[in-house]
């Protein structure tokens, strides 16, 4: 089980899938099924994140499939460092209602990211899903 004191840097991180910001909502989407992520770097700087939950707001907000995830990325994404402790990183998540940390180097770029779902289960050391099973 990893502790709550726990740094970030010695958590193992989502790898950042990137998208261009002029790709579809569509080419989003099949990258995050192809990658089995729900979260993706948009673009380059500034730096903005397109969730799962961003995809449903647009089909929502009756966006089409060939509209740019520029339209409906998150433009100022949550973030912390590696030095920020697995504790406040879930604090931060759960105040800010969201499910995606950005994970910076001291310069500002994308470290990795990490999922509310990843903390949860190393804090209750719980073995990540086998991907290839559930296809």
């Amino acid at each position: 089980m990893t502790e709550v004191d726990t740094m970030i840097s010695a958590i193992s991180l989502d790898k950042p899938v990137r998208v261009p910001g002029s790709a579809s909502l569509r080419e989003a989407a099949g990258i995050m099924e192809d990658e089995g992520t729900s979260c993706v770097l948009v673009g380059g700087r500034p730096l903005r994140l397109l969730t799962d939950h961003d995809l449903a707001g647009a089909v929502a907000a009756g966006l089409g499939p060939d509209a740019p995830v520029e339209q409906v990325a998150t433009k100022e994404p949550v973030w912390v460092t590696a030095s920020t402790t697995l504790r406040d990183a879930v604090t931060m998540m759960v105040n800010h209602s969201i499910r995606h940390l950005l994970v910076l180097t001291p310069g500002g770029e994308a470290q990795g990211l990490l999922s509310l779902s990843t903390a949860t289960r190393l804090l209750l050391d719980v073995p990540a899903p086998n991907r290839a099973a559930e296809h």
